[in-house]
């Protein structure tokens, strides 16, 4: 039970990250910047919006194409790409 909470609680501080990061555009702006992470990252529109609000995981391999589209490093965790 406990590493479920770690584990949530690890979800949650990525998701949060990723859509304060994402806050800071402007809807048409961001509109283009969430067709390039579905494109980069292979997923559809909908897995985006669950990464944004938490619903999902977001996978190691992602996030470093994430930030790697974006061009800023967004996620605390050490990632290895």
């Amino acid at each position: 039970m406990e590493n479920k909470k770690i584990r949530r609680a690890a979800i949650l501080k990525d998701a949060e990250a990723f859509d304060q990061y994402l806050r800071r555009y402007t809807q048409h702006r961001l509109t283009t910047v969430i067709d390039q992470l579905i494109v980069g990252c292979m997923v559809p529109r909908h897995t985006i919006s669950n990464w944004r609000r938490g619903l999902a995981r977001i996978p190691e391999l992602h996030k470093c194409k994430i930030e790697e589209i974006l061009g800023e490093k967004i996620f605390d965790s050490p990632t290895n790409c």
